[in-house]
């Protein structure tokens, strides 16, 4: 396991709010990739054969269930690096504006899509299931199924990122109880599995799959992977409880094989936090597709299973019977509603929900100081690329540098205090422009030139 050491490259020269590092790491969208295309592909040759054998036989099959896991280490990997920043209740509604909207869209489309495209002998999710799937009721309540499987990491996520900001504010995680909490999460989970029976209370079962107890252990594992690159956590330290986090992960899982996978996957987001980008001719040949995908494969995961199931019926009954055929179609759509997802609904949504909303709730407060905060944004968006976009490590389109200040909900200030909010923001955003947590940016040098209002607020979001 390699160790943490700062960025080779050297330390980055911080003026103002600008950086002359490019913002963002391939490394981090190649694991994107891997990850979403393992769940395209396992549903599409493997799953497949289990909901709907009558599809007939796939041309390959990929078994390994690392797809899921590993986004929800890369995600948990990234709730470190931002929630440390700023309002933990503005950075929870920014998350939860990230995920929801295209949630609930892709929850909806699913529906209609089996009502007008689904055999009659397969079952189509009643309003219940939408209504139960919608207000993540799914593992509570017994009576309410899936609009689709692969919508169990939504809760999950949900749960995750409210504990995150509840805990860090009040957590000293420059000590022990970092380490710790990491460790709890992985053993505590482990220790009720072993109690988990079909004879358990039903109670007890709801809990355990409710909470997704049986998932905790991914988000310690980005949690670990993240103390370690910001040299919080030694080496060895890391290694053993990655091992014995995959321990717990394969009695979760009972699939040797796929922990094997997954194990292999943790080590190389390890190297993309702790070591230098992975910028090579090869992948840099491939960056635009790569990074394009990285960027729409939370749609993609949204919108790939059952209506993959659903097309392929389609094409099957169109007489279609080449199994490649039919392969390549559902990758294919599940990239192209996806695209969609991400273009139509997650991004604007995003946008309105933190930034539109909070100027109207501000302009119906009638508060002269924060309108005024507001207004001095300017009208524009800023173009594509935008500052919360780039902290999530993923490309998007959302607010320009005119209204970064703004969209934090940041008030009309002297140019000196700017200039202090510009410093204090630093250490998150910078790390996160790079898409690593290789040192702690508060040990880079700091160059600040004197800066006025607007060039504040003129600084873009991205280069």
């Amino acid at each position: 396991m390699p160790a943490g050491r700062p960025d080779p490259r050297g330390p980055v020269q911080y003026t103002g709010v600008k950086t002359t590092r490019s913002p963002r790491r391939i490394s981090w969208d190649v694991l994107r990739v891997i990850a979403v295309l393992a769940v395209v592909f396992q549903h599409a040759t493997h799953q497949v054969t289990i909901n709907h054998p009558e599809l007939g036989d796939p041309p390959f099959r990929f078994s390994l269930q690392i797809g899921a896991a590993t986004l929800l280490t890369i995600s948990a990997f990234f709730v470190c690096e931002t929630v440390r920043r700023g309002n933990t209740l503005r950075w929870w509604w920014n998350r939860v504006a990230r995920l929801l909207p295209a949630y609930v869209v892709a929850v909806l489309f699913t529906w209609a899509a089996f009502a007008v495209l689904a055999p009659a002998d397969w079952y189509v999710p009643t309003p219940w299931d939408v209504a139960g799937n919608l207000l993540f009721l799914q593992s509570w309540l017994p009576s309410v199924h899936y609009v689709d499987g692969a919508y169990w990491t939504l809760p999950v996520q949900l749960l995750a990122f409210t504990a995150a900001a509840l805990l860090w504010p009040r957590g000293r995680w420059n000590t022990w109880h970092a380490p710790a909490l990491v460790w709890a999460v992985v053993l505590v989970p482990l220790g009720l599995r072993l109690l988990y029976t079909p004879e358990s209370p039903q109670w007890f079962r709801l809990l355990f799959d409710g909470l997704g107890l049986h998932r905790a252990h991914l988000f310690a594992a980005g949690a670990a992977i993240w103390f370690w690159s910001r040299r919080r956590l030694g080496g060895w330290h890391l290694t053993a409880l990655l091992g014995v986090l995959l321990v717990a992960h394969e009695a979760h899982s009972a699939d040797l094989a796929s922990t094997v996978a997954f194990g292999v996957l943790l080590v190389l987001i390890a190297l993309a936090a702790g070591g230098p980008d992975w910028d090579n001719p090869v992948l840099m040949a491939f960056a635009r597709p790569i990074r394009w995908i990285g960027g729409i494969s939370f749609g993609i995961y949204l919108l790939n299973q059952e209506v993959g199931y659903l097309l392929s019926s389609v094409l099957l009954s169109s007489g279609v019977t080449s199994s490649w055929v039919r392969l390549a179609a559902v990758v294919a759509q599940a990239i192209l509603l996806g695209w969609f997802l991400t273009t139509l609904v997650e991004r604007p949504a995003h946008r309105w929900l933190t930034r539109r909303l909070p100027e109207l709730l501000r302009s119906w407060r009638g508060s002269p100081g924060e309108a005024t905060a507001s207004s001095a944004a300017g009208p524009g968006s800023g173009g594509r690329g935008g500052a919360e976009s780039v902290r999530s490590g993923r490309p998007g389109d959302g607010a320009g540098g005119e209204h970064e200040l703004a969209e934090r909900g940041v008030p009309a200030r002297p140019a000196h205090d700017l200039v202090e909010f510009a410093v204090a923001q630093r250490d998150g955003d910078l790390a996160e422009r790079r898409g690593t947590g290789v040192a702690d940016a508060a040990a880079a040098p700091l160059s600040v030139r004197p800066v006025d209002e607007r060039t504040v607020r003129r600084a873009p979001g991205r280069d």
